[in-house]
């Protein structure tokens, strides 16, 4: 059996990558792909899934505009 790339990395620099690709998109002005990016990206694997209340929450925080919001969220994740 095949071992995914993803499970080879380890989780803190998993999360670190997952954030990093967030703030590329918040950096160029596109909210709406930062959270999908990193919400998709933290549920890719088991032991990174997201609660639903943060990922709701990054949604709000799309709708409002509000990137500062959102890269303190991100930051914030360990």
């Amino acid at each position: 059996m095949e071992r995914s790339p993803l499970i080879e990395l380890a989780r803190d620099k998993y999360v670190e990558r997952c954030k990093q690709r967030a703030f590329d998109h918040l950096d160029r002005g596109d909210r709406k792909n930062a959270v999908a990016s990193f919400v998709g990206n933290m549920n890719a694997r088991p032991d990174c899934e997201l609660p639903h209340y943060l990922a709701t929450l990054g949604a709000s925080l799309v709708t409002a505009k509000d990137a500062l919001g959102w890269r303190a969220l991100v930051e914030g994740l360990r």
